[in-house]
Parts: structure tokens; C-alpha cells; sequence
């Protein structure tokens, strides 16, 4: 955060006025603004330049006392540029008082980024202060029933930004999916998305365990490879590709251990063991 003081004239009380300087590199106030006095602060903002907003939404406390909010300009006509900067004259408040600014960017009246500052104040003096402004998170864009919502913005609906109704944009798993379906929802051709558990591509629309069909009951897909382990099957593997329910005597066990015989003479318990 840059600080600069600069000497100006005789507090002016409790008036809280803002103005606007909204051509970047313009580095002194014109008419009325530049004439303003008293403590005073010297914001300048910056901005990823993804980030697109007309608008800013500033206040802030000093000393206790709040400052706005106020809009800048009041009737948006153009993009803010990075590095725009506007004045902040403060109510009185006690030399390095702490003053805290909180400033919104708005696109269309609606938040797409925020960040604050804080610096010390001196009576009669201007200080200067850069605020950082950050892609404000939202979940939801209103008036966007085509798109989803990224960073507060409508945003067109893709395989990468996926969602309709204006909700939180998502993108859609390349090995899973291969569409983003006109509702919103991504899916592997006409059907939901690939089971993970069972299937680890989506080819040509159809889900695939490699390049074998997904995986059956008691099997999991690893590697492109279905097989039967303790995390896939509730009764007993009697290969590494076979998942038996383990409740007979042929082939006694559970939770996916490798199926026993069990001797002529015994039963095959619910316990999954042999007696």
C-alpha cells in the first residue's frame, strides 16, 4: 500500500465528498475538486484486467465514523480503467487516526470485485492509498437463464463453464464427460456423467472402463482395468475380476478377501467364514 502525504487547508468538518478522477495518468483534481480541502485521502484502485466494471461502490470508517457509501461515478458511461483514482475528504478525526476504505467494483449495478485498505490519517494533510480489488466470489447471477454465473458475471454456458439459470459456473471432467448438456449439466453424450468407480473415460459418448465397458457389480475400474478388491466387494473375490456374494460354501468370505472352500463338514456363516 503506497502512502503519500500531501499539506491541504483548514479541516473542513463533517463533509464527506468524493470526486472522481476518471482518466487514468491525470494526476491532479480539476474545478471544484481541486479546490476541496481538509484531511483528506488519495485512492488509487487497482484491478486484474479480467475483471471488467463501470462502477465503484466506496465507504469506510475513520475515528468511528462512517464514510458513504458512494457511487462513482453516479451515472456509469464507460470501463474503468486500472489505476483510476478519486479523493475521499474525511470528517474531522484525530491525527493517525486509522481509516479503513472499502470499495466495490461494479459491472451493471452488480459486485464483480472487492478489496479494502487501511491507513493512518493526518489532520489537514492528504495521504495517499492504492486498493487492491479482487474478483468478488458469487454463486449466483441474476437475469442469466442461459448462462452461469462466473465472478459475479453472466457468463455464456461451455464444456469449461458449464450451467444454465445463472448459477455457479463449473467445468466439466474431461475423463467423465464430453458435453455440456443444453441444461446445464455436464454429461457423456446423451446420458449422465461416467461413474468414476466404475468407468474412467468418456468416448464417443459412451462410458468406458479403458477400453472395455464399464465395470459390474463388486468390480472397480483401476487403470483402465476392472477388477475385485476389498474396496469393491461386500462378499469375496474369487479372482482378481470376479466378486461372488461369499455366503456359500464353495466360495466363503466377505469384504472383498479371496474366497476359501470350506471342508465338506462345515457351512459357510454369515460372518463370511467357514465353520
Amino acid at each position: 500500500m503506497a502512502i503519500r502525504k500531501r499539506r491541504v487547508s483548514a479541516a473542513v468538518g463533517w463533509a464527506r465528498l468524493l470526486c472522481g478522477i476518471w482518466l487514468l495518468g491525470l494526476g491532479v483534481l480539476s474545478g471544484a475538486c481541486r479546490e476541496s480541502v481538509g484531511t483528506a485521502l488519495y485512492v488509487t484502485i487497482e484491478f486484474p484486467p479480467t475483471v471488467l466494471m463501470d462502477q465503484l461502490r466506496v465507504a469506510g470508517m475513520v475515528a468511528g465514523s462512517g464514510i458513504g457509501p458512494h457511487l462513482l461515478p453516479e451515472q456509469p458511461d464507460q470501463l474503468l480503467a486500472n489505476g483510476e483514482t478519486f479523493r475521499v475528504l474525511l470528517p474531522s478525526a484525530p491525527d493517525m487516526a486509522q481509516a479503513e476504505l472499502q470499495v466495490e467494483g461494479l459491472s451493471q449495478g452488480e459486485r464483480v470485485a472487492f478489496g479494502t485498505g487501511q491507513v493512518q490519517v493526518h489532520e489537514g494533510m492528504e495521504v495517499d492509498i492504492t486498493v487492491r480489488l479482487e474478483p468478488a466470489p458469487s454463486d449466483f447471477c441474476p437475469d442469466c437463464p442461459d448462462g452461469c454465473c462466473m465472478s459475479g458475471i453472466c457468463t455464456t454456458s461451455t464444456f469449461n463453464t458449464c450451467g444454465t439459470g445463472g448459477v455457479l459456473c463449473k467445468t466439466c471432467d474431461r475423463d467423465t464427460t464430453d458435453t455440456c448438456s443444453a441444461e446445464g449439466a455436464c454429461t457423456c453424450g446423451r446420458g449422465p456423467a461416467c461413474d468414476p468407480r466404475i468407468a474412467n473415460r468418456c468416448v464417443g459418448g459412451a462410458c468406458r472402463c479403458g477400453s472395455n465397458p464399464p465395470c459390474g457389480a463388486g468390480l472397480v475400474c483401476e487403470s483402465g482395468q476392472c477388477v475385485c478388491n476389498t474396496s469393491s466387494c461386500s462378499g469375496c473375490c474369487s479372482s482378481s475380476t470376479t466378486c461372488e456374494p461369499g455366503n456359500t460354501r464353495d466360495r466363503c468370505g466377505k469384504d472383498g478377501a479371496a474366497c476359501r472352500r470350506c471342508s465338506s463338514f462345515q457351512t459357510c456363516n454369515s460372518s463370511g467364514t467357514c465353520g
